[in-house]
């Protein structure tokens, strides 16, 4: 069973990194160092016993959060830890921020349908920005916004309304960094 963790390393985070994407795609230990250290970040882990299995940042600046990372170890996926991780790092974002956006490879079904599946939308491609035939595209969706939204459009409905099932909802999702 995994449970949230208050605190991980760079190095296991650099470990677990290296577990869940390619070469090319992997964030050193300086980087995740300084995703630690960052002030505008919120960052959320998952350990089962003592080894970390899962974790996520966001950069939150100007109502706006950023999902920089969402990883799974590989032998743990199917077991909807990156939906529960994905939900927390929602919800804790929409203190602060009033939408949420994300990148992520074309080529990833399983994450594009975890986040279809929380109420993201395509705004944007990015070609080859991973490499030569592998595309980002752009996510966007909606936060409950900080307390005081009265700067720009205000919050945005949550798309899903019943949050305690939501994972339920999106059934067994493997691949790609996550599921």
């Amino acid at each position: 069973m995994t449970h949230p963790a208050s605190t991980a390393t760079a190095e296991e985070l650099a470990r677990l990194d290296e577990a869940c994407f390619p070469a090319s795609e992997r964030w050193s230990i300086a980087a995740w160092s300084d995703e630690l250290l960052a002030e505008d970040r919120l960052l959320g882990f998952r350990r089962d016993g003592g080894t970390l299995v899962a974790a996520a940042s966001v950069r939150v600046v100007a109502g706006t959060a950023d999902l920089h990372r969402i990883m799974v170890d590989p032998r743990h996926r199917g077991r909807r830890i990156a939906c529960g991780l994905l939900d927390e790092m929602l919800r804790r974002a929409g203190v602060e921020a009033a939408r949420m956006l994300l990148e992520v490879r074309h080529d990833n079904p399983a994450a594009l349908a975890l986040y279809r599946g929380f109420g993201f939308r395509v705004i944007a491609t990015r070609p080859d920005y991973y490499g030569t035939g592998a595309h980002a595209l752009v996510l966007e969706r909606g936060l409950a916004g900080p307390a005081d939204a009265s700067a720009g459009a205000g919050p945005s409905p949550d798309p899903v309304a019943d949050k305690t099932s939501r994972c339920d909802k999106l059934g067994d999702q493997r691949g790609g960094g996550l599921a």
